[in-house]
């Protein structure tokens, strides 16, 4: 399978969203995941070492710098999660003490990790983006010289690589990371797997700036608007611009799915939220913006590539 170019590249929905979720405070997310995935402890058991996995199947010892190479589900109720996402993508899920990979079509694609219990909250629960860099060290100074925050790190991720949790200058989480083995190589993504990456900003050229001087994106589109993330030639993440100055900035994971409006009624009836859509996309296909049963939100995307195959 072809690795995805700029032809191939899914367009994403381009009109403002019309019921976007409201700023909540998050803090307790960070705390968890100091305790989660960098102090390695699992829930009820402080000398317990949570056990993540690699970004990859087998070791490709490539780094794609600018790329987002894994997903993390932070969630007070991963029993529920599971039950939700299961049925939804047809994800499947292996257990490794309290940390939880996430399969789909056989295929390691992210993992869920319990937040919430011991502090009492709920509601606390979000998709953490892993952008792969090319030193750790290096990218959390610059976070920090650029009014950004480090919330933990830069430390060593038991299985995985070198990792901080960073807060961007406008306030979106995401994970920096130096895996050990090497990132995902680039092939077209498969229905249930991740499609894209979308940050929602109040200034977009201000992140644009900030995202180059990271991981040295080049970019295309305007920078009222959307802007596409490119690296090497390759199409890695988008920005959105939002000028709701209450709704959370934030990095959003895409799932590709067959069937954009099946997908939704079926999240409906599993305890999820339809927040935005379905709405067309230029490319023939549609978006829409759901929230799970814990309020993580997440894009589903139906999306054909057009590979020079398929064009008739």
């Amino acid at each position: 399978m072809p690795a995805p170019t700029p032809k191939t590249i899914p367009t994403h929905f381009m009109q403002q969203h019309t019921d976007w979720p409201r700023t909540r405070l998050y803090t307790i997310v960070a705390l968890i995941l100091v305790q989660f995935m960098f102090s390695g402890c699992a829930v009820g058991n402080k000398s317990s070492r949570l056990e993540l996995t690699p970004v990859t199947e087998s070791p490709t010892e490539v780094h794609r710098v600018g790329k987002f190479v894994w997903n993390d589900l932070l969630t007070d109720d991963v029993a529920a999660a599971k039950g939700f996402y299961g049925q939804l993508f047809g994800w499947t899920f292996e257990q490794q003490g309290g940390y939880t990979v996430i399969d789909n079509n056989s295929q390691r694609i992210g993992g869920m990790a319990q937040v919430g219990e011991e502090s009492g909250e709920t509601g606390a629960a979000r998709w953490i983006c892993s952008l792969s860099v090319a030193d750790v060290d290096k990218a959390t100074a610059l976070v920090t010289e650029e009014g950004g925050t480090v919330h933990v790190g830069p430390l060593e991720l038991l299985n995985r690589g070198r990792g901080a949790l960073i807060s961007d200058p406008q306030g979106a989480q995401l994970m920096l990371l130096y895996a050990t083995d090497g990132d995902p190589e680039d092939s077209e993504p498969m229905i249930g797997s991740w499609l894209w990456h979308e940050l929602w900003s109040h200034d977009t050229e201000a992140s644009l700036t900030f995202y180059q001087k990271l991981v040295g994106y080049d970019y295309e589109g305007e920078k009222t608007d959307y802007l596409i993330l490119l690296k090497d030639e390759q199409w890695r993440a988008g920005i959105r611009s939002v000028e709701d100055s209450e709704v959370e900035m934030r990095w959003v994971p895409v799932v590709r799915v067959a069937d954009t409006e099946e997908t939704v009624e079926r999240a409906e009836k599993l305890g999820g939220k339809l927040l935005v859509g379905p709405q067309p996309t230029a490319s023939g296909g549609s978006v829409a913006l759901l929230s799970d049963p814990s309020d993580a939100l997440v894009i589903i995307q139906r999306w054909s590539a057009t590979t020079s195959e398929q064009e008739n």
